[in-house]
């Protein structure tokens, strides 16, 4: 799928063509080799804010603790910004269609963006395919199993996802 919106700097993000035409282009048409999360904060009028950040060495599965810091960065960055989202977009090796994984990092992200009062304006899967956007709908909540043939649960509609804290631990 090609986007038919181009992407004007300073001007408002307003329909899902321009934020399909930014993911595109951050992924650039490549046929990516490692798991990278990219995200782009918008202003409460949709603005992208002047940094693109790309997260390297990204697991197959989120790791709570480094989900929620992700989240507690969004907020801190737009704190006092009334109506800000983020947007983002996982990119790895592979074919287009969604994995469990895939929508364990949706489920994960999005979580992570509600507890800190902000909402996800777009969610983005690429690959060596192209770019896709997933629905909220299609993120399991995190206690879905894979199924005993391995293949990933349909999608869990209308439970919020809620992912374990981090308990401290002493060393001795």
């Amino acid at each position: 799928m090609t986007a038919s919106s181009e992407i004007i700097p300073d001007h408002p993000l307003v329909d899902d063509a321009a934020l399909l035409a930014l993911a595109e282009l951050l992924h650039g048409g490549i046929r990516p080799r490692r798991r990278t999360l990219w995200f782009v904060l918008l202003d409460g009028e949709r603005r992208p804010l002047p940094v693109v950040v790309p997260v390297d060495l990204v697991p197959e599965l989120p790791d709570p603790l480094g989900v929620d810091n992700l989240g507690r960065s969004w907020h801190q960055i737009l704190r006092g910004e009334p109506g800000a989202s983020v947007v983002l977009m996982l990119e790895r090796p592979g074919p287009g269609d969604p994995s469990f994984e895939d929508r364990a990092w949706h489920a994960a992200l999005r979580s992570a963006a509600a507890e800190q009062g902000l909402t996800v304006a777009a969610f983005f899967l690429a690959t060596a395919d192209g770019v896709a956007a997933l629905a909220p709908e299609e993120a399991p909540a995190p206690d879905d199993a894979r199924a005993a043939d391995g293949a990933a649960p349909g999608p869990v509609t209308g439970v919020r996802p809620r992912w374990p804290r981090a308990v401290p631990t002493r060393r001795r």
